[in-house]
This record gives structure tokens, sequence and C-alpha cells, in this order.
């Protein structure tokens, strides 16, 4: 299983590599929170994806998100209107598979692994947006819920505490670019990670508050 795709490369093309076309069923989509599953051709659900959406009032990007709405892939919807995309890691982490979910996975294991990423798109000649927070819960069938160390070495900081330390988003845009590069500058990239560690957790709360909400 190839890693983490955080250039370009879709979560949705991985999927269709191993499994066939992929679609999203919407659960719940809001101004605040999206929640969908990926499900390939059998009825299968490979990947439960929870979205906290940001606040993008550029016209563009509100139309994109009504297509996301009545059912297209985040990131398909933003490559088919010319965005190039990126995604700065925030966390992996195993979490524990409700019951609901066990079902849609159709598997019998009670731990998957999760990602939690800020989606960043751009489109030549605008600045870099972020969408939303994307948290991916991979079913144990597509990624096994293990923690490696390509996964450890993708965690970056959110964008707010980077910016709050001097980095612009066009400069963040350009190190994911670069596989997450921050080596010229490691000290300021580890206070933006401490600043934001906080925040992280308080989000892994909201997302097995979620998870867990009766269906």
């Amino acid at each position: 299983m190839q890693h983490f795709p955080t250039i370009d490369k879709l979560h949705t093309d991985v999927l269709e590599e191993k499994y066939g076309k992929i679609s999203s069923r919407v659960l719940k989509h809001n101004r605040e929170i999206r929640e969908a599953l990926l499900v390939d051709p059998k009825g299968i659900s490979r990947t439960y994806a929870l979205t906290f959406i940001g606040s993008n009032k550029d016209k563009e990007i509100e139309k994109i998100n009504r297509r996301i709405k009545n059912g297209g892939a985040i990131g398909k919807e933003f490559r088919k209107s010319g965005y190039s995309i990126r995604k700065n890691v925030l966390d992996v982490f195993k979490i524990k598979i409700p019951q609901w979910l066990k079902k849609e996975f159709r598997i019998n294991q009670n731990y998957a692994k999760s990602r939690l990423s800020e989606f960043y798109a751009k489109k030549l000649g605008k600045n870099p947006i972020i969408y939303g927070i994307v948290t991916e819960v991979y079913s144990p069938d597509f990624r096994k819920p293990v923690i490696n160390r390509t996964d450890k070495s993708q965690i970056g900081a959110i964008t707010k505490f980077l910016e709050k330390i001097g980095f612009t988003k066009e400069e963040i845009w350009r190190r994911l670019g670069d596989e997450n590069n921050y080596e010229d500058v490691i000290k300021r990239f580890e206070k933006a990670k401490r600043l934001s560690k906080k925040e992280i957790s308080q989000l892994r709360n909201k997302i097995i508050t979620e998870i867990e909400s009766p269906r």
C-alpha cells in the first residue's frame, strides 16, 4: 500500500486503484460539517470522511461546495474546477470503530487508522485556500490501523499557528509541495506544532463525539 499522498493525488484516486469506481454517500452537509462515506461498486464503505468546513466566501468555492453537498467528492470537485490540491497533515491516530461503521465497512475489527488534514486548494493566479479540516477514517481492509514512520514524518502544524509565527499561506503551500520541508526553519516549525497540540486534541474529541453519535 502506497503512503498517504499529500500533493495533487487524491484519496479517491488511491481507493479507485484498488476497488474500482468510488462514489460519495453524503450523511450530513451543513455550513459547518460534512459527513460522508466513500463507497465502492459493491456498496462497501472504504472510508468515512468528516470535514469541518472553513468560512470561505469566494463565489467559485461556494459553487464547488454546492456540488460537494450534492454528492461530489471534495478533491474531485476542486480538481474539475482547475485547482491543485495539497494536504497539511495535522495528526494520524487510531480510533475505535462504532458498530454502525463496522456494518458500513463490513468488518469485525475494533480499531481503524484515522488521519486529520487541512485541505489546501490553489488555482493558478490565486492565493491558496483551506476548504476545511478533513478527517479520514479508513476501513482496516484498506489501511491497517498501524501508525508508521512516514505517517509521523508527515505531521505538521495548524495553519493559523504557522501564520502566527510568520509563515504565509503561500509559503506553507510551497513547503507542502516540497514534502512538508521545514528543515531550514525547524525551531519555528516545532514551535507551531507545540502551539497546535491543544487544538488538535480538541478536534480529536469533536471527531469522536461526531462518529459515536446515535444513528
